[in-house]
């Protein structure tokens, strides 16, 4: 049961942990792929990392949405065969997981990747992902299909049709406020007034494109719309109009590495300075165009002629090839045996060290078990002896009570009736019967306190009080002239328990003061005290009585047996006495 609260904590921390990724993972994927003002190959590293992120917690919707920005990512760089390999890798997770909106998203997004190099399967893939959306009503997922679905009926020169999927998704996305998708339908609908000759019109529509995504800071959209601009000027033959919108273009396609529209704003320029007759620009741009054109292919090329001079320099080298590769794989056996057998006895070295700390756990709580037992054997039979100890204490104060102080009694009674009954009785025998008969009675009274102590197994400070203001009452009414007082200082915690015999000697010794504060001293008045010391009580008793030097004095047995408890107890018993009267003192540790 004790274990349960830990197990229960671990598994909170593990699904908060859980929690948190998944929010982290989620949060990278809705990342809008075209406003990263990053470079292209740090947008791969970025997404590639989360999808890793999502395989080691096996967060599957997360793998989905990292594999549909990667393909994303890879269809602007140009890479196809990434674009479309990541695109069937999302659609396989998301068709497990009955996610239908993500199912018709990406394949329309599979079908516009392919719009350039295989239009029948751009317009198939288009419209399966548009029926599943449709069927649906999925309007997120509808704002761009009918926007891309728009731009394939153009490639596919049916304009109108065009126009019609881009109002409809410029529909849905005014509808949501959708404020990045809202430019990139201006745009397309732009450049289909554009393909009919409607060239103020489609400036109007880029230009509104631009303004909006300026204000969002869209950088990619910001340089297709400025290469747009100037393809409308190209239309009407503006030649030197649409320079500066294609020179503010091409920083930012180079700066975001996207080649497509930097080989195209080249070529663009190209086509410009040519009709403008400037050979040497038209030449210079051609060739920049061709550069990046080739830029995809050239590291393929260049890995290949690497090939293919290293299959010609090596072939003579083969055999020591061969020979290197045996001795090398014998090393590496001989590596991975010794490896084998390094982890297989630091292996052993675990279970054993693991094996001989549960034994060792076992057979430490074994004896904490057994010494539990044995505390508790020891404790029944300490309650034992303590309950045989009381049964007897209290059989020897019946004893005491019913025999001797009965005899008691009865010599007392004895002694009265010779009194009374003789009536020439001398008075040196009256006074020693009168003697016999105080002494008597005296010592019931210390048997009574003796039997009080035996029938308390601890003793208060509050017994003390009741018991010594008892004694205090019966001195008063042996001497009328004395003034009693006793007092307990408000520090002092009257329910402190002692234990019967300390008790007993504490209340001796106050009762062995007070005797020869009326006995020797003669003191009209006598106080006992009780207070508190940091880690001790002190209690005082004083008279105003006659006193005595205790340094040339000597010591009578109340004096001396009043030391000897102090000494039983653990305490000191001070003594100062003058012509003023007499102190003794008693501290006692707490």
């Amino acid at each position: 049961m004790k274990r349960f609260p830990l197990q229960l904590f671990f598994f909170f921390l593990i699904t908060v942990t859980f929690s948190q990724n998944k929010k982290t993972i989620d949060s990278i994927n809705t990342l809008y792929v075209q406003g990263l003002n990053i470079p292209q190959d740090s947008i791969v590293s970025l997404f590639q990392k989360n999808l890793k992120n999502a395989k080691k917690i096996s967060y599957e919707l997360g793998m989905a949405d990292a594999y549909s920005q990667l393909s994303l990512v890879y269809g602007y760089q140009g890479k196809y065969e990434e674009s479309t390999k990541n695109t069937i890798e999302g659609i396989k997770i998301y068709e497990k997981l009955n996610q239908l909106d993500r199912v018709a998203d990406y394949y329309a997004e599979m079908g516009y990747s392919m719009k350039y190099r295989d239009l029948k399967k751009a317009l198939y893939f288009m419209q399966k992902g548009k029926a599943v959306a449709e069927a649906n009503n999925f309007e997120k997922e509808l704002k761009d299909i009918y926007n891309n679905y728009g731009v394939l009926k153009e490639i596919n020169n049916e304009l109108d049709s065009a126009l019609f999927y881009y109002n409809k998704g410029l529909e849905i996305k005014l509808k949501i406020n959708d404020t990045i998708g809202i430019p990139y339908s201006w745009s397309n609908m732009a450049g289909v007034y554009g393909l009919q000759e409607k060239y103020s019109k489609s400036r109007d529509y880029f230009n509104k494109s631009l303004q909006q995504r300026l204000i969002w800071a869209d950088s990619l959209g910001i340089a297709e719309n400025y290469t747009q601009l100037g393809e409308v000027f190209i239309a009407e033959k503006k030649w030197k109009d649409a320079i500066p919108l294609m020179h503010k273009s091409l920083p930012i396609s180079l700066k975001k590495q996207y080649q497509n529209l930097t080989q195209y704003n080249y070529k663009m320029l190209s086509e410009i300075y040519k009709q403008l007759n400037n050979a040497d620009s038209a030449l210079y741009y051609f060739e920049q165009y061709s550069a990046v054109k080739d830029s995809v292919h050239s590291i393929k090329v260049q890995e290949s002629i690497a090939a293919l001079n290293i299959e010609f320099e090596t072939e003579k080298k083969q055999n020591e090839i061969l020979q290197q590769r045996t001795q090398l794989a014998e090393k590496d056996l001989e590596v991975r045996r010794k490896n084998t057998f390094i982890f297989g006895s630091l292996g052993l070295a675990l279970i054993l060290g693991l094996l001989g700390y549960l034994l060792y756990n076992q057979q430490k709580l074994k004896n904490r078990q057994l010494q539990k037992e044995s505390e508790l054997r020891t404790a029944l039979a300490k309650i034992e002896t303590q309950n045989k100890l009381q049964e007897q204490r209290l059989r020897i104060s019946r004893d005491l009570h019913d025999n001797i102080g009965a005899q008691l009694t009865f010599i007392i009674s004895s002694i009265d009736n010779l009194k009374f009954g003789f009536t020439d009785i001398s008075e040196k025998l009256g006074d020693k019967l009168a003697n016999i008969s105080n002494f008597t009675t005296q010592t019931i009274y210390e048997l009574r306190d003796t039997i009080w102590a035996m029938n308390k197994e601890n003793i208060t400070f509050e017994d003390l009080q009741t018991r010594i203001a008892n004694f205090i009452e019966h001195a008063k009414n042996a001497s009328g002239r004395t003034e009693f007082s006793f007092n307990i200082d408000k520090s002092v915690n009257e329910t402190h328990i002692f234990p019967s015999v300390e008790g007993m000697n504490i209340y001796r010794i106050i009762q062995e003061a007070i005797n020869n504060a009326l006995k020797y001293a003669s003191a009209d008045e006598v106080e006992v005290i009780i207070s508190k010391e940091q880690s001790q009580y002190e209690i005082e008793i004083t008279d105003n009585g006659k006193g005595f030097d205790p340094n040339s004095a000597e010591l009578g047995n109340g004096l001396n047996n009043m030391k000897k408890r102090a000494r039983e107890i653990g305490g000191a018993l001070k003594i100062k006495s003058s012509k003023k009267g007499t102190s003794i003192l008693l501290k006692i540790p707490k």
